[in-house]
This record gives C-alpha cells, sequence and structure tokens, in this order.
C-alpha cells in the first residue's frame, strides 16, 4: 500500500467521522430545542443547521456547532431561536422576544 493511499483512506475516515458526530449532534440539537419549546408552551417547527468548529476549553478539544429553530408562541406567528451545542452538551439557548399568546 503507497503512502498517498494511506493518507487517502484516513482522510476517507476522518470525513465520515465528522460526517456521523455532525448527525448525532443534529439529533441532539433536535432534542433539545423540542425540550426547551415544550417547557416554554411553544410550538416547535423545525431545525437548521448554522456552523460548527473545532472548540478549546481548557485542555479539551471539542466541537461546537450552532442551529437555527423556528417556533411559534401563539399558531401564528414565527420565531427564529438558537442553540449552541458543544459535542452533545447543550451550551445555550437563546430566543427573540416574542408575543405570548391572548387567551
Amino acid at each position: 500500500m503507497m503512502l498517498a493511499d494511506v493518507i487517502l483512506l484516513l482522510g476517507l475516515c476522518f470525513g465520515g467521522y465528522l460526517f456521523w458526530q455532525g448527525r448525532r449532534q443534529a439529533e441532539a440539537a433536535q432534542q433539545h430545542a423540542r425540550r426547551y419549546c415544550q417547557q416554554e408552551g411553544l410550538q416547535f417547527l423545525d431545525l437548521a443547521w448554522q456552523a460548527s468548529r473545532p472548540h478549546r476549553w481548557g485542555r479539551r478539544m471539542g466541537w461546537q456547532s450552532r442551529y437555527n429553530f423556528g417556533f411559534s408562541s401563539d399558531g401564528e406567528s414565527r420565531y427564529e431561536g438558537e442553540i449552541t451545542l458543544l459535542n452533545l452538551s447543550l451550551q445555550r439557548v437563546s430566543t427573540p422576544p416574542y408575543r405570548l399568546p391572548t387567551e
């Protein structure tokens, strides 16, 4: 096996790992966003990937990803929130001011 073949194989394995990690994070982000909407009495609409990058905290390395999620507070309006994950852990959720439903 040539050195170029080994490098190509390692590159393919690393690309596959990044894809697999991205899918795991997307599933975790959707669970966190759904749970947040349920706790706040909001209707979860959708989730979209925003950005990913390597992140270092202390002596450890991880993969940080940001997602936008759509939600509605009254069933008519649409708002966009942002959720940030570090590996599979929730770092923060931010939402814009939204209208509370009138009864």
